[in-house]
């Protein structure tokens, strides 16, 4: 009875500490996003499936690419003979943070794809126009009153699982890119936003909290490493898990953080 007990407790406090970061410092700080992972489809596999389908159907098939709906079909004399998904690839994740005190908030718009970071000194991140146009109807007016030179991409450093040795491939990480932005307009401040793609399957999910303070502390760590400014003042991990599955809003977890002085994380809401 005595190990049951000792067991259970061993059970509980590494779940505590590995699921769901229970003693991980917490923020008085608010926050509020909205992301969401852009998928093309490369040229070739259309040219592939179109090949395929005119020596099945002959020179009369006519084959056509939707990109709306990431399907590709093809029709004879009007009638449709084949309609197959889209072969898909991640591109990038794209979105916004909100950070900050109440009535006191910071934009920080982002857009980064792990395998092309965006350039040192490129101004206005995804855009006040994409911005408008995707979440205009979610945010207030006076957080999308900013000009686009108002956000500034500074230091951004990249990852990938031959970086962690044998956890990064156990954890199925491919790879990842922290950047870290500054905002320029009212409350201004920096934030270090990080994209990070995984194949960890459904088993993982339960310890993204810790596997991203975990990969965001090394992400600060080899900020600090390239650049001599003080640590940002927030930052956030965007975990990508089999992003090429479309349509899953199971693929995407992101966690949200103030930067202590000392590069302590500090969990938000």
């Amino acid at each position: 009875m005595r190990w049951l007990i000792v067991i259970a407790i061993v059970v509980a406090v590494a779940a505590g500490e590995f699921i769901f970061d229970l003693w991980a410092p917490r923020s008085e700080l608010h926050q509020m996003h909205a992301i969401t992972t852009t998928l093309s489809v490369q040229t070739a596999d259309y040219n592939a499936f179109a090949a395929e389908m005119e020596k099945k159907y002959g020179p009369n098939a006519v084959t056509i690419l939707d990109l709306q709906s990431s399907r590709m079909t093809t029709k004879i004399d009007g009638k449709l003979v084949e309609d197959r998904p889209a072969p898909s690839r991640f591109s990038d994740a794209r979105g916004f943070f909100l950070v900050g005190k109440e009535g006191a908030a910071s934009t920080f718009p982002f857009e980064i794809d792990p395998a092309k970071p965006p350039e040192f000194g490129q101004q206005g991140g995804l855009g006040v126009g994409y911005l408008k146009n995707r979440w205009g109807k979610r945010l207030a007016a006076k957080y999308l009153d900013f000009d686009d030179r108002d956000v500034v991409t500074d230091t951004c450093v990249t990852i990938s699982s031959s970086d962690f040795g044998w956890p990064g491939q156990f954890l199925f990480l491919r790879n990842g890119a922290f950047c870290v932005q500054f905002w320029k307009g009212s409350s201004p401040g920096s934030m270090l936003i990080g994209v990070v793609v995984a194949d960890g399957d459904p088993w993982m999910r339960p310890f993204t909290r810790r596997l991203c303070r975990w990969l965001t502390s090394k992400a600060i760590g080899r900020v600090a490493a390239t650049d001599r400014e003080v640590p940002p003042d927030y930052a956030a991990c965007v975990l990508v898990d089999r992003p090429d599955r479309p349509g899953v809003s199971e693929k995407l977890q992101s966690y949200v953080y103030e930067v202590r002085r000392d590069a302590t994380l500090a969990v938000m809401n």
